[in-house]
């Protein structure tokens, strides 16, 4: 009696073990994949993302980053409850300006010394093929079509760049390793991308006689 209770619980590990191996293995060959296509993305220097991120609160915020070599134009409007503010920086390799347009006033300031990248985040980055697969262990990976785009739902897959791997739900395509969509207790975000189609026009200030000069 004992000898097949041994020989059930045997085989018991050896399924679980089996079950885990798959597991472990499936995942490391679709992160790998990602991450082999999203190479030929990520040290893109001409590019426009636009992202737009919708709160609980239903405050909508819209950035749109256009990059092309040493310039830059990033573009953020806030919509709260139909009322929009913007903020334009633009980097001309040089300088960087920044103007503000709200309801009340516009305002310019010149050689701010800032601006927010949008850079082409790799959500699957790891360190090393070994950290890929201790990753790919507790990772858990679908498939879904989310807005007409094949794509991987990823969770608790612990690269540097998810700031909450737990709670969070990665949307990537998987055409590409792009990542499209994050879910993340009731605020959602969306991205697109074009890349190598960015022209010089977008980089050209508004007039600033428009504007109040700080």
């Amino acid at each position: 009696m004992k000898k097949k209770i041994l020989k059930v619980i045997g085989i018991v590990i050896l399924v679980v073990i089996a079950i885990f191996l798959i597991h472990t293995i499936r995942n490391y060959i679709i992160i790998s994949d990602l991450q082999n296509k999203i190479a030929k993305y990520s040290n893109s220097t001409n590019y426009y993302t636009k992202s737009v991120t919708k709160e609980s609160d239903e405050t909508v915020v819209t950035t749109k980053y256009y990059k092309k070599d040493n310039k830059e134009a990033l573009f953020l409007e806030r919509n709260v409850n139909g009322e929009i503010s913007k903020v334009s920086i633009y980097n001309n390799g040089e300088r960087k300006d920044t103007f503000w347009d709200n309801k009340e006033d516009k305002i310019v300031r010149l050689n701010t010394g800032n601006l927010m990248a949008v850079n082409v985040y790799n959500f699957t980055e790891t360190d090393n093929k070994w950290q890929t697969f201790l990753g790919s262990m507790v990772a858990s990976i679908k498939s879904t079509n989310c807005d007409g785009k094949e794509c991987y739902i990823l969770k608790r897959f612990p690269a540097a760049i998810l700031v909450d791997s737990e709670k969070s739900e990665i949307y990537i395509e998987k055409d590409t390793g792009l990542y499209f969509k994050t879910v993340d207790e009731g605020r959602t975000s969306e991205r697109e991308y074009e890349f190598d189609k960015v022209d010089d026009s977008i980089f050209i200030e508004p007039d600033i006689s428009q504007y109040t000069l700080e």
